[in-house]
């Protein structure tokens, strides 16, 4: 018998590109969230709903409207410590830039050695930042990033897993979709079963009228 499957919805109070991570080609979602990411299996579907104050775009809405910033199918669940060791070259990407002196002058380099400043707002969205400790199970260093400091480590690694997601539609705070169905209510945080109507409707609507990626057009 398959294992039932779900689709999770939960409000988004930052839409910064770090969580989730649309970037290089796949979503990831790799910290906040960690229930999720602890139960979440291949082939659920995750989704995340604009809160009425959205920071990071700093996006406000008066209105009742449920507008969607991104929805991904689970491809791959995988480890912190298979995320920073990948070798597809994908994930690798994903990794924050580095401190480094050019010329007298300190700078950020990218993985691929790429000079980038923090204006570079892709590089710096980068959800990669927990290193596995040599030596030490399941600890992990946690790198320099503008987004998340040692008070979000243990909340961040409660989640245990990273999620993979190679169909995703991310649409954004700034292009949020809005989903006319008063029979479907999203509130803080949800999951829905798969063979609900209501859910496979949502589903439906975006795979079936949008091509997927980031910002993604209308078929």
């Amino acid at each position: 018998m398959e294992k039932k499957k779900y689709l999770y919805c939960y409000k988004m109070t930052h839409d910064t590109g770090f969580a989730p991570n649309p970037y290089h080609g796949v979503l990831t979602l790799a910290t906040c969230k960690p229930t999720i990411r602890r139960c979440a299996a291949e082939g659920y579907w995750i989704s995340g709903w604009a809160a009425n104050v959205v920071q990071g775009k700093k996006q406000k809405y008066t209105d009742k409207a449920q507008r969607l910033i991104f929805l991904a199918k689970v491809e791959k669940v995988i480890s912190y410590k298979d995320y920073w060791e990948e070798t597809e070259k994908v994930y690798s990407k994903k990794k924050q830039p580095t401190k480094s002196i050019e010329k007298g002058k300190e700078c950020f380099k990218s993985c691929v050695n790429r000079i980038v400043t923090k204006n570079d707002d892709i590089a710096f969205c980068g959800d990669n930042i927990y290193e596995p400790i040599k030596g030490k199970n399941n600890e992990f260093e946690q790198h320099e990033n503008p987004h998340h400091g040692e008070a979000n480590k243990a909340h961040d690694l409660s989640g245990k897993n990273v999620l993979i997601c190679n169909d995703f539609y991310y649409f954004g705070i700034e292009n949020a979709l809005e989903i006319e169905n008063k029979n479907f209510v999203v509130p803080r945080c949800r999951k829905f079963s798969l063979e609900d109507n209501e859910a496979k409707a949502v589903i439906e609507f975006v795979t079936n009228n949008y091509e997927t990626g980031i910002n993604p057009k209308k078929k």
